[in-house]
Order: structure tokens, then C-alpha cells, then sequence
């Protein structure tokens, strides 16, 4: 019973000692995954990057400059033209009518000579309707009253005759549009679909391009590297980009420099040039008008040698042309024997004469004045079908109308004719133009197609070099990530079939 006893009592106490390695890697991995493998192995996003192809900004090769200037709503800018329109108005009106003001005040102390001369009213009458209209009124008699109503009708059927020629050149016109419109878009096809090709073409170039170069680096054992310096080098290069540029600014500023000097010299130049024109302007007009005055003066003294009374308002205009002097006008006055009074008018006139600038218009063409002066002009076949009527027994009021209408009516629809004409010759040619266009379009859109493509596929190829040169992914990552931008070369923008 002993012996069974210290057995099972050993038995238990190598249990014990079996199961105890047992406890202790338990223990051990729920330290390891709570204080170990949570804390050091983080959540990372490395694959869902890879997918969607987002690389960091400061890994791009390539800076990017970012556009500082923002359009904003200014008020003080937006308000300022208003106002100082507001006050230019203002100021407009209030100089308006101080001058009004100014004007009638002076016409108080004005003499009647030194004002401006009145104007007549001249009602013209162009159209033959209202001079219809007017003669019946005159004088609402048969005769004038049928001429009105002739005059109507005429102008009723020209009127429809007339919409009915437009109508009808517009409808050509627009079938014939359609025609050529038609005749482009089928021609356009072709272009189009040159234009399409191109860019599948383009896509196509950049897959084969860009597979062969992932090929390249992803089997090359050892990655080419930036050389040393390299971006220094470009830092140099910038800089000799920024001296060249600075050179060529002042070379500019120079130019700029120079044109304005020229530009200086030479107004002065011509100011000088124009004093000089207006000088010798002055200089002959002052030799004018004293070879009119001495002419003048000696036709005075041979016209007073014969003292005729007749020729007294001949030697008084000649004195109103020179501006006599009235001691001049009292010595050849005295020769015809002439009282004060006469000599003291005749002065007065000279005068006048002197201080208005302003005459009165022809009766015959500015008509009488605070008068209403109705007159016509009359130049279409209107007013020939009008005399026909008032004067049926004249044959040649007949003929004349009749001749001028139909001359008249081929003339517009000759016109009409040559118009639409013109106008679908043109359509064609335009229709040509457009289409030789767009033909030379399709080398330029396919360039920018391809320059779009690859300025969204450059910045990833550039990532994927710079991940190749750190070394930090394997193999198959970066496998994944050279396909994942072979799609977007495919099917990301910009889109072929847009």
C-alpha cells in the first residue's frame, strides 16, 4: 500500500512537471501578441496604395508649382466705377445746366446782332404714303383721294411680293444648308476615325513602352541609380536657365529703354517741326490778308475818285471786309459829301459787322424763320403710280411708272437671286474649309492626347523608379504596382472614346 502510494504521488509530481513547458509558451505567445505583435506590426496601407496608385508628393521627382492667385470678389473695386460714374453724371448735369444758366443770363446784356441767328422748321416728306396722306388732306378732292388709295394697294402687293421672294430664297437656302451639312458630317467620318485610331495607337505605344521598361527593372539585379549630385546639377542648370532669362530681361529693358528715348526724340522733333509749320501758317496769312487789305484799300480809293453816290453800299461792304478804321471811313466818306449822320452809320454797320460771326440762311434753302416749311422728296415708283393716277391723260406718266416698276422688280430679284447664290457658295467653301481643318487637326489632337496621357502616367512611372531605388518592396509588390499602372495607362484618363 505504500509502495502504491509513494507511486502515484510521483506519478503526480511528474505531471505536474510535464505540463508546466506547457504553460509557460501559452503565456508566452499572449505576451508576444499583446505586447509585441500589436504595437510593432501596425495597419498598414501599402496594398490599397499599390491599387489605387497614390504616391507621396514628396517622393514625385517632379515639382509641381501651385497656383497662389485666386479670383476673389473685391467690393472696393466693384464699387468704385460705380461711384465715380455716379459723379461724372453728376457733374455732367450740374455743368449743363450751369452753362444754361450762364447762356440766358448773358442773353439779358447781349445785343441783338451778337446773338445766334433763329432756324425755320423744314418738315421733309420722304415717303410716297405720307405725301399721299398729306395731299389729301390739303385737299381731299376725287383725285388725290384715289392716288392715296392707289398708293396703298401698291405698297399691300410690293410688300407680299416681296416676303413671298425672301421666303423663298431663306427655304433654298436652308435645304441647300442641310445638303452640305449633310455632305460634311459623312466626310467627317473618315477624320474622326482617323483621330480615334490615333490615340488607340498612342495607348497601345505607351503599354509597349512602359512593359518593357518595368521588364527592365523589376529582372535587373542591380537598379540603375541617380547618379551623385543629380540634383545639384539640375540646381545649376536652373540657375543658368534663371542667368539666361535675366540676360535676355535686360537685354529687353535695354531695347524698351532705347524705343522710349527714340520715341521722346522724335516728338520733340516734331514739336519742334510743328511750331515752326504754325509759324509760317501765321506768316502767310498775315501776308494774306494784308495783300487783301492793300487790294481793298486801292479799290476804295479808285471807286472815291469818281464820288458816285451809287457806289456808297459797295465802299460800305468793302469796309466790312477790312474792318475799316473810322477815321479811314470819314476821309473817303468826306469825298462824297456825306453828313455826320450818314458817315455815323455807316461806322455803326462796320462795327456790327466786326463783332457778329453768325448769318442768317437763304430763304430758298433755310426757309423763313418761327415758320413751318413743308416740302417732299420723292424717289420711289410710288410716286410715279401717283401721277398716273391724278393725270390719267398724260401717256407718259404711265409708261414712265410702268417702266420703273418693272425694271424695278427684275432688279430685286436679280439681287435676291446673286444674294442666295453667294450665300450657298459660301456655305460649300466654308463647309471645305472646315473639313480641310479638321483633317490637320488630328496630328495635333492625337499630340495632345498623348501629352495628357502621359503627363497622368509620368508621375507614377517616377514613383515607381523611386520605389525600385529604396528596396523596402519586394519583387511581387512592385510587380503589382507596374500592373496596376499598365491599367490606368489603358483604361484611365484621358479616355479614347470621349
Amino acid at each position: 500500500m505504500q509502495l502504491n502510494a509513494l507511486r502515484q504521488i510521483k506519478t503526480k509530481n511528474q505531471t505536474l512537471t510535464n505540463r508546466t513547458p506547457e504553460i509557460n509558451s501559452t503565456l508566452k505567445g499572449v505576451l508576444v501578441n499583446t505586447h509585441v505583435k500589436n504595437n510593432g506590426n501596425n495597419i498598414t496601407f501599402d496594398d490599397i496604395q499599390d491599387s489605387l496608385l497614390i504616391h507621396d508628393e514628396n517622393d514625385c521627382a517632379r515639382p509641381r508649382k501651385k497656383d497662389i492667385s485666386e479670383s476673389s470678389f473685391n467690393t472696393n473695386k466693384a464699387i468704385k466705377p460705380i461711384l465715380a460714374a455716379t459723379a461724372l453724371i453728376a457733374g455732367g448735369c450740374f455743368t449743363l445746366s450751369a452753362l444754361l444758366k450762364k447762356s440766358s443770363k448773358t442773353l439779358l446784356s447781349t445785343k441783338s446782332f451778337e446773338q445766334l441767328p433763329d432756324l425755320a422748321v423744314n418738315m421733309n416728306i420722304k415717303e410716297e404714303p405720307q405725301f399721299a396722306i398729306y395731299r389729301a388732306v390739303r385737299d381731299p378732292n376725287f383725285r388725290n383721294i384715289m392716288g392715296a388709295t392707289a398708293i396703298f394697294i401698291m405698297s399691300g402687293i410690293t410688300i407680299a411680293c416681296k416676303n413671298f421672294v425672301d421666303g423663298a430664297k431663306e427655304i433654298w437656302l436652308k435645304k441647300q444648308s442641310a445638303d452640305i451639312e449633310k455632305e460634311l458630317q459623312e466626310n467627317l467620318i473618315e477624320v474622326e476615325t482617323k483621330s480615334f485610331s490615333g490615340k488607340l495607337d498612342v495607348v497601345n505605344n505607351m503599354l509597349n513602352k512602359n512593359v518593357k521598361l518595368f521588364d527592365k527593372l523589376l529582372n535587373n539585379k542591380t537598379p540603375k541609380k541617380k547618379p551623385a549630385f543629380s540634383e545639384f546639377i539640375t540646381f545649376k542648370g536652373n540657375i543658368d536657365d534663371e542667368q539666361k532669362s535675366d540676360k535676355q530681361k535686360k537685354i529687353k529693358n535695354i531695347k524698351y529703354g532705347l524705343f522710349i528715348i527714340g520715341v521722346i526724340t522724335g516728338a520733340i522733333a516734331l514739336a519742334k517741326l510743328s511750331i515752326s509749320n504754325i509759324r509760317k501758317t501765321a506768316q502767310y496769312s498775315q501776308d494774306f490778308a494784308n495783300g487783301f487789305t492793300e487790294k481793298t484799300i486801292d479799290a476804295i480809293n479808285k471807286m472815291s475818285e469818281n464820288a458816285k453816290k451809287e457806289d456808297i453800299p459797295k465802299i460800305t461792304e468793302l469796309f466790312k471786309s477790312i474792318c475799316a478804321k473810322p477815321e479811314f471811313i470819314k476821309e473817303t466818306a468826306g469825298k462824297y459829301g456825306l453828313s455826320e449822320t450818314e458817315i455815323s452809320s455807316i461806322i455803326n454797320a462796320v462795327e456790327e459787322s466786326k463783332k457778329t460771326i453768325f448769318a442768317d440762311a437763304p430763304t430758298a434753302l433755310g426757309g423763313i424763320p418761327k415758320k413751318i416749311q413743308y416740302y417732299c422728296y420723292i424717289d420711289e415708283n410710288r410716286g410715279h403710280l401717283y401721277n398716273w393716277v391724278l393725270n390719267p391723260e398724260n401717256k407718259f406718266t404711265k409708261y414712265i411708272f410702268m417702266a420703273f416698276t418693272i425694271s424695278s422688280a427684275i432688279g430685286y430679284l436679280f439681287k435676291q437671286g446673286m444674294d442666295a447664290l453667294k450665300e450657298v457658295t459660301v456655305l460649300k467653301e466654308n463647309a471645305k474649309t472646315e473639313l480641310n481643318l479638321r483633317k490637320r487637326l488630328v496630328d495635333v489632337e492625337v499630340n495632345n492626347f498623348k501629352a495628357k496621357k502621359e503627363s497622368a502616367t509620368n508621375p507614377l512611372i517616377e514613383n515607381f523608379e523611386i520605389k525600385i531605388e529604396e528596396g523596402k518592396k519586394s519583387k511581387e509588390e512592385l510587380k503589382q504596382l507596374a500592373d496596376n499602372i499598365l491599367s490606368e495607362i489603358k483604361n484611365g484618363p484621358p479616355y479614347v472614346y470621349t
